[in-house]
């Protein structure tokens, strides 16, 4: 089915509860509110509305969420919500009855000054940070009785295709983040209702795509969202909460063909005021399968912490079963479990044998190994670096884990300094799955991402992977620009292509908008290949395009923040900061702030609030206690161990 594309924000809503001691144990965390004044109707989020607008590769996200106090005093509001990883957040207003405020981009110390500011002088303020890439916190003071206050925040996204199919993600809940003493922070207990909940808040989800070449066809795979088709390239989707009542508690994601699976290709341009951008997706050559095939050597890791309960740790299990099934008998591989510790298969590895992979089988699914304990990924990384491999075998590390960690940089960090030793591939397992995690390991290990959100897509994903590293699409990759004056490429160098998706490439021009991109390389099959795309052609399509200005800031920043740790580079983070100042972008260093300047008539100080949002479906959000069965991870595995049995047998080398 359709693969993974650019991403974009949703809002998670939902409703305070109030938890029995023997529900606290179960459900965690939660909160309440402490003012006895206060009630179940002093819920402030009343309700979340996505507008996604996409025009050809672009997307631009509109999110409207209407915060409202029908209590008896004063609240701060406090909501966490995701958004896509590929994202540029670029804007936001602040409503008040009629007054329309908008909101400025600040230095991040400075934002939360001027928030703190405005609260104690009784003025209604709204501050945005951002906590991860895709982890938002809004601050909504001073909503007193009787406000409805409407935070409007847009980003925009790119979008490509993989195997032909587009994917469009919406993530809506964001799960719970290990941390371990020296890696926590305070977003990381956001607040969720117990399974049992419904939202108290309302949600809106609306998509109008409108495609360059004729649609095949369009739908959502994890809604019940029917599609409108306006015209031969143009069609429309909704999603509301009133008919599902748990459509937060999982990614929104929507897929989409064109005809003949065609791939949208080629060049846009825009001409600024000072400076100008482009940003190009090329086409790869077609997949060759070369006759033989080198021995490879595959180090599987597999998260079994508690996060991973249920569906997502019988998902991997099945995954990785799959993938074993079809290594071949001059393949080797190992397993590595980890939660708070890690354990091995073998000190070495073995041989792909039918016997070897039933004893990793009966390893995984031994109950002592999985669905307990925190997730020390990067301890994991690091022994499975360190950890001896086959002697003239390529070497794979397959990391399964849902991605509910709080240290990020720090696994990124690590596989950046191994690059090198072998290609890392990452399977994000859930319905709610970590993507920047995910994303993030595949990009610092010169891998590919794969998410998993259903377990019927364990054995389809167990094929494609194996397809993938066992015939890559194009190796030193690189692009020429020919009479086209370019600077700043995003991303500097482009790794080996595995998956058969465009080889997308921003950066500045200068001059005329003339000459030539050449993109080169080497297939599959060892044949040099050149692709040319002409400039004057793509340039009599217009050069008005004003989102390539803010991608291409978004991904100058993740080049420098997202996959790497920036606790002692200040000039880096001053790069970063100054960028976000620059191109009006949300970063770690930079926020929104938007204060009306009308002071209120405040009798009492505001209570805090904390929204709660809806558990991510198939999770278990354990404090303590038993832990359920798992289901989703090792269905994963042994679906992938069972694969590569089934190759083997048909294809002995």
């Amino acid at each position: 089915m359709l693969h993974k594309i650019p991403i974009s924000l949703v809002a998670l809503f939902l409703s305070i509860i109030t938890l029995t001691a023997a529900e606290e144990k179960l459900q965690a965390p939660y909160f309440h509110i402490t003012n006895s004044e206060s009630s179940l109707d002093s819920l402030p989020l009343k309700s979340s509305k996505a507008k996604v607008s996409i025009s050809g590769n672009i997307a631009e996200v509109e999110l409207r969420q209407t915060y409202a106090n029908t209590g008896g005093i004063p609240i701060e509001a406090i909501y966490i919500f995701p958004g896509s990883t590929g994202s540029a957040m670029h804007g936001m207003e602040m409503k008040i009855g009629e007054r329309n405020i908008v909101a400025k981009i600040k230095e991040r110390q400075q934002a939360k000054a001027a928030y703190e500011k405005a609260k104690s002088e009784n003025k209604t303020a709204s501050l945005l940070e951002q906590q991860r890439p895709n982890v938002f916190q809004m601050n909504v003071a001073n909503i007193l009785p009787g406000d409805e206050i409407e935070v409007l925040l847009r980003y925009s996204e790119h979008i490509t295709a993989t195997e032909g199919l587009y994917e469009f993600v919406m993530p809506t809940v964001v799960g719970p983040r290990y941390g371990n003493k020296t890696n926590h922070s305070e977003w990381t207990e956001n607040p969720h209702l117990a399974a049992s909940k419904n939202p108290a808040t309302s949600f809106e989800f609306s998509m109008d795509l409108q495609t360059g070449l004729p649609l095949k066809q369009i739908f959502c795979t994890t809604h019940n969202s029917p599609v409108q088709y306006l015209s031969k390239q143009r069609a429309q989707l909704n999603i509301h909460s009133d008919k599902d009542a748990t459509a937060m508690n999982r990614d929104i994601i929507v897929q989409y063909q064109l005809a003949d699976e065609q791939i949208a290709s080629g060049l846009l341009l825009h001409k600024g005021e000072e400076e100008n951008f482009f940003l190009v997706d090329i086409e790869p050559p077609a997949r060759v399968t070369p006759d033989h095939i080198p021995a490879r050597d595959y180090l599987f890791v597999l998260d079994v912490s508690g996060s991973m309960s249920g569906f997502p740790l019988n998902t991997a299990q099945g995954l990785l079963k799959n993938l074993t099934k079809q290594l071949r008998p001059n393949d080797s591989f190992n397993v590595l479990l980890f939660a708070g510790s890690s354990q091995v298969l073998s000190s070495q590895p073995l041989q792909a044998n039918q016997k070897n992979i039933s004893d990793a089988i009966h390893f995984m699914n031994s109950s002592h190994n999985r669905g307990s304990g925190g997730t020390e990924m990067v301890s994991a990384l690091r022994r499975a670096m360190e950890m001896p491999g086959s002697e003239q075998k390529s070497r794979s590390i397959v990391l399964i884990t849902d991605g509910f960690i709080n240290f990020e940089a720090d696994a990124f960090e690590l596989i950046r300094n191994n690059r090198g030793k072998s290609n890392v591939f990452c399977f994000g397992i859930g319905s709610s799955v970590n993507r920047h995690l995910v994303e993030g390991i595949a990009t610092a290990g010169s891998g590919e991402a794969f998410v998993v959100t259903t377990p019927s897509q364990a054995l389809e994903t167990a094929y494609k992977f194996r397809e993938y590293i066992s015939s890559p699409i194009l190796t030193n990759v690189k692009l020429e620009s020919r009479g086209f004056q370019t600077s700043e490429l995003q991303p500097k160098s482009l790794p080996d292509v595995f998956a058969n998706r465009p080889i997308t490439v921003s950066g500045k021009w200068q001059g005329e908008p003339k000459g030539q991109l050449v993109l080169s390389g080497i297939t599959g099959g060892g044949e040099k290949y050149e692709k040319i795309i002409d400039v004057n052609t793509e340039s009599n399509k217009g050069t008005h395009n004003p989102a390539l200005r803010t991608l291409w800031a978004r991904e100058k920043i993740r080049g420098l923040a997202d996959y790497s740790k920036l606790s002692n580079d200040k000039e880096t983070i001053q790069e970063i900061t100054n960028l976000g100042l620059t191109y009006s972008i949300l970063t770690d260093y930079t926020s929104f702030v938007a204060i009306d300047e009308v002071a209120r008539d405040i009798n009492s100080s505001p209570i805090l609030v904390k929204q709660a949002t809806l558990q991510p479906q198939g999770t278990s959000l354990v404090s303590g206690g038993s832990v359920p069965e798992p289901s989703v991870s090792i269905l994963f595995i042994v679906s992938i161990f069972t694969l590569l049995l089934m190759r083997s047998r048909r294809c002995p080398v």
